[in-house]
Formats: C-alpha cells, structure tokens, sequence
C-alpha cells in the first residue's frame, strides 16, 4: 500500500505543464536544427571550410540557439522547481537521443559513423550539445528564479 501511494504522489509533482510545453519548444528547435545542419552546415560552411570546421560552426551555434530556446520557455513559465527543470533536461536530452539514434539509423548510417560527432579529442562538440540539452533548462531556471525573487521580474511572457 505504501509503494502504491507513494508512485501516485511521485506522478502528482510532476509539471506535466511545464513538459508539455517543453515538448513544443524541442520540436520547434528540431525544425532550427534541422535549417542548421541541412542548410548552414552542408551547403554553406562545409564547402567553404571542410567538414570538421562546419560541425564545429553548427554546433557552437546549436549550442546557443538551445540555450536560447531553454531562457523562453522557463521565461513564459511562472512556477517550477528544480526538480522540474531537471525533468525537462532529460526530457530534452532523450528525445534528441532518440531522434537522432533513431533517424540516422533508420537512413541508414552505421554507428561508426554515429559516433564520430562524439569524439571530443578529434574535435567534435556533439557531447557538448548533448550536455546543452540536459543542463540549459537548469541554468536559466536558476538565474531567472534568482532574478524573480529579487524583484526585477515579476511578470511572464504572454504564451
């Protein structure tokens, strides 16, 4: 009896308002990402300075448009905890996951191929916008929740 309703209070502190909502602004900026890599990167920065340089370009960027994409949906958000912006940050970083895994797989590229955009030592920043993904919604929680309480923001922006 006692597992039971402690799962149901577990269930009951999620912010299923704040993952709906996050849900929305990942697929928003899978559509940023897909304009990033499919464009930018292949057609513009890869012919002009190599392919390393390019996911090196498309990743700085994507890191900052995620960071971008966390700061707007915890600004139109009113209340959360800590708790709730790490929901959303693994939210975040297993769909991309998943998206990722499950669509260069399924178009056929081998996981050798995968995971080349993981190696760090060979320059790759793919693990940095993983991190991006799990830590982004953290970090402008906290300062915007810092800036709240201080008085210098009181309202959200309109949804």
């Amino acid at each position: 009896m006692e597992i039971e309703s402690f799962k149901e209070k577990e269930v009951k502190n999620v912010n299923s308002n704040l993952l709906k909502k996050a849900i929305r602004v990942w697929l928003m900026e899978t559509l940023v990402s897909g304009f990033n890599f499919f464009v930018l990167m292949d057609l513009v920065f890869e012919p002009r300075w190599g392919e390393l340089v390019a996911h090196q370009i498309g990743m700085i960027t994507r890191i900052g448009y995620i960071f971008a994409f966390a700061f707007f949906l915890i600004r139109s958000t009113e209340k959360y905890t800590v708790t709730d912006l790490f929901h959303v940050g693994f939210l975040w970083l297993g769909l991309e996951l998943a998206f990722e895994w499950g669509g260069s797989l399924a178009i056929g590229r081998s996981v050798q191929d995968i995971l080349v955009g993981w190696n760090v030592f060979a320059g790759y920043l793919w693990l940095f916008v993983l991190l991006s993904y799990l830590f982004s919604n953290l970090v402008f929680g906290l300062i915007l929740k810092a800036i709240r309480k201080s008085g210098k923001i009181t309202e959200k922006l309109p949804e």
